[in-house]
């Protein structure tokens, strides 16, 4: 089933914007100082590779001393990378945002923010991914309360999604698969660079929706996208993470390419400037970031790739 641009530009808004809270440094049990009351803990005669100690996007010490068998991720884009690990028999349950036929008729606790606590205790859960930051403390402290453990995950940036995934999969038992994914993207990463390495930086802006129309800022995962395809996003002086800009603001920036969302169109005082659509695949900060900047520097530079790999 294909999202609608609107529930995409949703999604997008909340696996990005909970990360631009500052941070306390601990959820309400426990920081990187002091254990955690609810840190997981699953006895089950000390596998190989456990304990694993990790410690979260909030802050907070983990022990895992063995993988969680019954696990739910309010991140989509963790969501994605527990499912690409071939761990969907270990996730029973779901957000309304993921729609991978592999959760087809679990049971969803709705949004990744404020879920259905009622539903989601009912999954009898050893862990939960949530989102980092301050947009909803108030399901991290019920979670501890009710001695469901939760780890806090902020896919902001490239590094951050590749951090979830290896984190992921040292929490899962599924380290090698984990590894196998982080070579392929950061192969893919580096052939990017290689092939825009020489060639120009067309002024480009990356529209995610919304009226007026929202943009990525510095330091963002769209933003390092576009650098690693050999792009410069001209709203690198923005001062939020991502931010509504006006159609002045857009016109003044001597654009060269806008990128867009599945499903959107150039506003039309921006006709005159080249555009393409991307998929949507581009939006979620996951196991397929490699193929996304290449899909990017496709567009920016499409010379580049004519010859084949490099």
């Amino acid at each position: 089933m294909r999202c609608s641009a609107t529930m995409r530009f949703t999604w997008f808004l909340v696996a990005t914007l909970v990360g631009c809270d500052t941070f306390s440094g601990q959820q309400a049990s426990g920081s990187a100082d002091e254990p955690e009351a609810s840190t997981a803990s699953y006895r089950a005669g000390n596998p190989a590779g456990y304990p694993v100690q990790l410690v979260d996007a909030a802050g907070t010490r983990h022990t895992f001393e063995a993988a969680p068998r019954r696990i739910i991720s309010l991140v989509p884009s963790a969501t994605e990378a527990l499912l690409a690990m071939a761990l969907a028999n270990q996730v029973v349950g779901r957000t309304d945002y993921d729609r991978m036929p592999e959760l087809t008729g679990l049971p969803s606790v709705g949004g990744g923010l404020q879920p259905n606590l009622e539903i989601l205790v009912s999954l009898d859960l050893d862990l939960v991914i949530r989102f980092a930051g301050d947009s909803d403390l108030a399901t991290a402290e019920r979670l501890t309360e009710l001695g469901i453990p939760h780890f806090a995950v902020q896919p902001d940036g490239i590094e951050d999604v590749l951090t979830i995934i290896g984190d992921l999969g040292r929490i899962m038992g599924a380290s090698d698969a984990a590894d196998v994914m982080l070579r392929d993207i950061r192969d893919t990463l580096d052939d990017v660079v290689r092939r825009v390495a020489e060639l120009p930086e067309p002024r480009v802006v990356y529209l995610l929706g919304g009226d007026p129309p929202w943009v990525a800022g510095p330091g963002t995962y769209i933003d390092e996208l576009i650098t690693v395809a050999g792009g410069k996003n001209v709203f690198a002086d923005l001062d939020p993470l991502y931010a509504p800009v006006s159609m002045e603001a857009l016109l003044d920036r001597d654009l060269d390419l806008i990128l867009l969302s599945e499903g959107l169109t150039p506003p039309s005082p921006l006709a005159h400037v080249p555009s393409a659509v991307l998929p949507a695949s581009v939006e979620i900060p996951g196991p397929g970031l490699g193929r996304a900047a290449r899909d990017i520097a496709r567009l920016i530079h499409p010379g580049a790739f004519e010859a084949g790999p490099r």
